[in-house]
C-alpha cells in the first residue's frame, strides 16, 4: 500500500472525526451476510472457507458452521468479484484488484484502467478477470504484475464468462453474450478455435467432472453439456427463466445443481437425463452462486436475498434438506427496537414482510421469526414465499416481562385488520391473530409494563386492549376521531397514551377505560414515545418538531425544532436525558431536555428511518432507507469525557462538513471500528475537552474543589489526634536497625549526603556542640517572597497540595520575628483571597487554624496588626452576608414547596 494512499486515508478519516458526532461513534453493522456477487470457496485441508461480497467489504465464513472468521477492510467502492487463494483473498474493487490476508490489506495487483474487474478466476499462477471494456486480462500471482491482455469487439464478442479447461494447458475458454465461445492460448495470445452459436447468450461455464466437457448456463435457461474437443453437444437441458449458477456433485453422485433469478435450484440425474428435484423458494432473490462441496453430499448456495445456506442430501430420495442458514433483510428495515432490558438484542421489521433477531455481540444467534411451513404450502399452492408472507410490519412492540409463560411481541401490518403475536423464545410466530373488533385496519401496537396485555390503535380511533394469555378483548378506549398513530402506558398500569390523526394526545384510565385529559397538539403527531420513569411523552408532529408532554401537568415543557423535513422516528434514552430523532432531512439530532437544546447532530448518506437507544445506554442502533443493515453508533460518553454545547439547530444543513451545517459522518462498517493500520487515535486530532472556568462570574462567591473531608479534618485536627492517641505508649525495640541521619530542620527529610565510611569534618572550635534548627518552613518562603511581589495566589496554590496535617504543622511554624512579616503576609493573602471569591470555604478553614494558634501573639500586637486585621473583618462580613442571603432563600423556598 502506498505512503501517500494511506496518509490522504488518514486526513480523511481525521476530517470525518473533527467534523462529525460528538457523541457517538460508528461502531459496527449487523446483518450483511451476502450480496449478488458469486461467492469464493477455499480449501485448507479438510476445512472449507467462504468468501462472499456484501457491498464495500467482504466476509469470510466457516463452511463448517458458517460462522464469521473474518472481516474484510473497507474500501471506497463495491467489491463486484472475490475470488480465494490459499490465504490471499482477492476482491475486485473501483477498478484495482486488492490483495488481503486475514481482513487485512497487505498488496494490490498491477493497475490496467480499465473500469471494473469482473469474474475474477484462478488459472495456475495467474489470475484472470474480465474488465468493464470487454477485455480478458490476466496477471502473474506472484509478482502482482500485468502478464497479457485480450480484447474483444463488445459488438461482435461482448466477454461474459470465462473458464479453464482441465488438463488444457495455457488454455482458456471465453464464453460471450452472442452465444459463441472461443479457445485462447494465454502464452501466444492467439485465438486456437471458435464455436458456433449456442443460440443463446451464455452466462455461466463449468468445467464439469469429465475431461473435455463443459456445462454452459444460457440466458433462455438451457443448459449444454458440451464437449469442447470434438466441438459437439453432450446433453441438453431446460429450466425456467435463466440460468445463472452451475455445479457438479463430486462424490460418485451423477447430478448436477442448477439456479436461476427467480430463486429455485433445479437438480439434474444426469443418468436419466431428467430433473430429479426443485428446490423452489430456495432464496429469495437471484442466486448467483451455487458449490458442491469437494466429496461432500452438501450444496451450498448464496443469494441476492443476503443470506447462504447449506443443503444436506442424506436421503435415498435425492432430495436435501436445508441443514444450516445465515441470512438478514433482503430489503430495508422500517422499524428496529431493543428487545430486553440487558442491550444485547435487536427487532426489526423490513420491507421484506420478516421480522429478525439480530445479537448485537453474537452473529450466530441472529434469526428469522418463522411464519409457519411457508415452503411447504408454496409447494402445494404452487406460489412464492413471498405471497404468503404477512404483509410487511409497520409497528411492533415487545416485552420481556412474560417471556416464559406466553408471547412477548405484538405487530400490525400493512392494510391489514389483524394483530399477530409472537413468541422471541420459540423464534416463531405466536398463538393469536388478534382481530379488530371493528374491522378497521391496525395502524398502532403496545405492550403493557407488566407483559400481560397488548394494546391495537385502530384507524377508526378505537384503541383495544387484549389480553397477551388469552388472545381475548378486554376493554377499549373511544373518544379519537380518527386513525391512531401511537399508544403507550406507563410503568404502574396506571395510564394509557394514545396520539392520534385528530390531532390530539389523551391520557386514559387504564382499569375504567375513561379518557382523563386531552392534549390539543399545535400539530398532527405521527409518532410517540414515552419514559416510563418520569411519565414524560415525546411526539413527533406532521410540522417536523418533536414536543415533550408532561402527563402529570398535562402541558407542552419542551418544543424541539430544527428539522428540515418529516420526522421519521425518535427514542428516549436510556436515563430519559436525551431525545434522539431522525428525519427525512437525512440528519440524526439528540436534544437535551434538562437544558431544551440541541446538543448534537450529523448527517448521513442514507436517510435513517428508525432509531432506538440501548437500554443499558451503550449503543445507538439506526436503519436506513436504502440498506439492508442495522447499524450501531458507540454512546462517547461512556468511556470519554465529553461537553455537551449548545448548537444552533436552524442552521443550514446543507454545508458538507463545515460549522455552520450537520457533518457527513460514514456509516459503521462490519469490520467495527477502525483498527490501528487504518486509522490511529494519534493521527486524528479528537476535539479538546471543554474544562469549565474556576469561576463562572467575578460576583459570584464560589467554594474550591477540594474534598470536603479536608477542610474539615483540619478544623478539627485536634480532636482527632486526642481521639487516635495509643493507650501505651511506643515501646523501643531491643534491637533498633540502622536509621537514616534527617537534615536540621523543620521539614521531615534524609540527609543521603553523609556515610558513615566518610571522614570528620575538622571541628570549630569556635562553634557550639548545639545543633542549629532553621525554623524558617516551605511556607514561610512563600509568605517573604509573596511580601516582595505582592503576589499572593501561590500561598494557597501550596496550602491546596499538602494534607491536613501538614497544613497544621506549616500554619503552627511560622516564624514570629523580624517584625511579624510572616504572620502580616498570611493576613494580607487570606484579605486577598477573599476578594477574589475563589477558595471560599478553605479560606476559613485556614484562617480559623491560624486565629487559634496565634491568639496571643495577635492580642500583644494588637495595635500593630489592626489595620490588617480590620480590612480581613469587612472583607469576611460582606462574603459571609451574600452565602448567608443564599442559605436562607433556599431554605424559605424548601420549607414553602414543603407546606405547599
Amino acid at each position: 500500500m502506498a505512503v501517500e494512499e494511506k496518509r490522504a486515508r488518514i486526513e480523511k478519516a481525521a476530517g470525518l472525526s473533527q467534523a462529525g458526532s460528538r457523541l457517538y461513534e460508528p461502531y459496527r453493522a449487523l446483518g450483511y451476510i451476502a450480496s449478488s456477487i458469486p461467492h469464493s470457496i477455499q480449501y485448507r485441508g479438510q476445512t472449507a472457507f467462504i468468501t462472499t461480497s456484501i457491498g464495500r467489504s467482504f466476509h469470510v465464513y466457516d463452511a463448517e458452521k458458517i460462522n464469521l472468521l473474518f472481516v474484510g477492510p473497507h474500501f471506497d467502492h463495491d467489491v463486484v468479484s472475490v475470488l480465494s487463494i490459499g490465504d490471499e483473498t482477492y476482491a475486485s474493487t473501483g477498478g484495482h484488484v486488492v490483495v488481503c490476508r486475514r481482513g487485512k490489506r497487505v498488496d494490490e495487483l498491477e493497475a490496467v484502467n480499465r473500469g471494473e474487474i469482473n469474474s475474477l478466476v484462478q488459472f495456475g499462477d495467474h489470475i484472470i478477470g474480465i474488465s468493464e471494456d470487454n477485455t480478458v486480462v490476466i496477471w502473474d500471482r506472484t509478482t502482482r504484475e500485468l502478464f497479457t491482455e485480450i480484447e474483444f469487439e463488445r459488438e461482435s464478442f461482448a466477454v461474459t464468462a470465462l473458464v479453464h479447461p482441465s488438463t488444457y494447458v495455457n488454455k482458456i475458454v471465453i464464453g460471450s453474450s452472442q452465444g459463441t465461445m472461443q479457445v485462447w492460448n494465454i502464452q501466444s495470445r492467439r485465438c486456437l478455435y471458435e464455436f458456433k452459436t449456442m443460440g443463446s447468450g451464455i452466462t455461466c461455464m463449468v468445467q464439469s467432472p469429465v475431461i473435455d466437457v463443459l456445462a454452459l448456463g444460457l440466458l433462455d435457461g438451457r443448459i449444454l453439456l458440451h464437449n469442447v474437443k470434438q466441438d459437439r453437444a453432450v446433453m441438453q437441458l431446460a429450466q425456467e427463466d435463466r440460468v445463472t449458477a452451475l455445479s457438479f456433485r463430486t462424490d460418485d453422485v451423477p447430478m448436477m445443481a442448477t439456479a436461476n433469478s427467480e430463486g429455485d435450484v433445479a437438480l439434474w440425474d444426469l443418468d436419466n437425463k431428467r430433473v430429479m428435484h426443485v428446490l423452489q423458494n430456495a432464496h429469495d432473490g437471484v442466486i448467483s452462486s451455487v458449490d458442491f462441496m469437494v466429496g461432500q453430499p452438501l450444496l451450498v448456495t448464496s443469494s441476492a436475498d443476503n443470506s447462504i445456506k447449506e443443503w444436506l442430501f442424506d436421503g435415498n430420495d435425492g432430495i436435501p434438506r436445508l441443514l444450516r442458514q445465515r441470512s438478514g433483510h433482503f430489503a430495508p428495515p422500517q422499524m428496529i427496537r431493543y428487545h430486553g432490558d440487558d442491550g444485547r438484542h435487536l427487532l426489526s421489521a423490513g420491507r421484506d414482510q420478516t421480522l429478525r433477531f439480530f445479537s448485537v455481540f453474537r452473529d450466530a444467534q441472529n434469526a428469522e421469526l418463522s411464519q409457519g411451513s411457508l415452503e411447504r404450502e408454496s409447494r402445494v399452492r404452487h406460489s412464492r414465499m413471498s405471497e404468503l408472507r404477512f404483509p410487511a410490519i409497520t409497528q411492533f412492540a415487545s416485552n420481556t416481562a412474560m417471556s416464559r409463560d406466553w408471547d412477548d411481541v405484538v405487530s400490525c401490518h400493512q392494510g391489514s385488520r389483524d394483530a399477530h403475536s409472537w413468541s422471541v423464545e420459540r423464534k416463531a410466530l405466536g398463538k393469536f391473530t388478534l382481530e379488530s373488533s371493528d374491522s378497521s385496519i391496525v395502524r398502532a401496537v403496545a405492550i403493557s409494563a407488566c407483559g400481560n396485555f397488548g394494546f391495537l390503535g385502530l384507524a377508526s380511533g378505537v384503541i383495544e386492549m387484549v389480553n397477551m394469555q388469552s388472545g381475548l378483548s378486554r376493554r377499549t378506549f373511544v373518544g379519537h376521531t380518527k386513525a391512531v398513530t401511537g399508544v403507550h402506558t406507563d410503568a404502574c398500569n396506571l395510564r394509557v397514551y394514545s396520539a392520534s390523526l385528530d390531532g390530539t394526545l389523551r391520557i386514559w384510565d387504564f382499569s375504567s377505560g375513561k379518557q382523563l385529559h386531552c392534549i390539543n397538539m399545535p400539530s398532527t403527531p405521527s409518532h410517540l414515545a414515552v419514559y416510563r420513569e418520569s411519565s414524560l411523552l415525546a411526539c413527533a408532529c406532521d410540522d417536523a418538531c418533536v414536543r415533550v408532554i408532561d402527563a402529570e401537568s398535562t402541558r407542552i415543557v419542551r418544543t424541539f425544532a430544527g428539522h428540515r423535513n418529516r420526522i421519521t422516528d425518535l427514542a428516549f434514552s436510556n436515563d430519559g436525558r436525551w431525545i434522539v430523532s431522525s428525519s427525512l432531512d437525512c440528519t440524526i439530532r439528540t436534544w437535551d431536555l434538562p437544558t431544551g437544546y440541541m446538543v448534537d447532530w450529523f448527517r448521513v448518506e442514507s436517510v435513517p428511518v428508525s432509531v432506538a437507544f440501548s437500554p443499558t445506554g451503550d449503543f445507538l442502533a439506526t436503519a436506513h432507507m436504502d440498506s439492508v443493515g442495522i447499524f450501531l453508533w458507540a454512546n462517547r460518553t461512556q468511556f470519554a469525557d465529553i461537553s455537551l454545547r449548545q448548537i444552533n439547530p436552524h442552521t443550514d444543513g446543507s454545508t458538507n462538513g463545515s460549522v455552520a451545517g450537520a457533518a457527513l459522518v460514514a456509516m459503521p462498517t462490519t469490520a467495527g471500528l477502525v483498527d490501528d493500520n487504518e486509522q490511529s487515535n494519534e493521527d486524528v486530532e479528537m476535539d479538546t475537552v471543554y474544562l469549565a472556568p474556576e469561576q463562572l462570574t467575578d460576583n459570584m462567591v464560589t467554594l474550591s474543589s477540594q474534598p470536603k473531608s479536608k477542610w474539615q479534618t483540619l478544623m478539627n485536627l485536634a480532636t482527632i489526634k486526642k481521639r487516635n492517641m495509643p493507650e501505651k505508649p511506643p515501646q523501643v525495640p531491643e534491637l533498633a536497625p540502622f536509621f537514616l541521619p534527617t537534615t536540621t530542620s523543620v521539614e521531615h527529610q534524609f540527609d543521603f549526603g553523609t556515610s558513615e565510611d566518610a571522614a570528620p569534618a575538622p571541628s570549630d572550635p569556635t562553634s557550639s556542640k548545639l545543633i542549629s534548627v532553621t525554623s524558617e518552613s516551605q511556607l514561610a518562603r512563600i509568605l517573604y517572597h509573596a511580601h516582595e511581589t505582592l503576589v499572593y495566589a501561590p500561598v494557597f496554590e501550596y496550602l491546596k497540595t499538602l494534607n491536613p496535617s501538614a497544613i497544621d504543622v506549616e500554619i503552627r511554624s511560622l516564624p514570629v520575628d523580624d517584625q511579624l512579616k510572616a504572620l502580616k503576609t498570611f493576613v494580607r493573602a487570606t484579605t486577598c483571597q477573599l476578594k477574589s471569591k475563589r477558595d471560599f470555604e478553605l479560606a476559613q478553614a485556614y484562617l480559623h487554624v491560624f486565629i487559634a494558634v496565634f491568639t496571643d501573639i495577635i492580642k500583644a500586637n494588637a495595635r500593630e496588626l489592626e489595620p490588617l486585621l480590620a480590612e480581613l473583618r469587612n472583607e469576611l462580613q460582606t462574603q459571609w452576608a451574600t452565602v448567608d442571603n443564599l442559605i436562607r432563600y433556599s431554605a424559605c423556598m424548601i420549607e414553602f414547596m414543603r407546606t405547599k
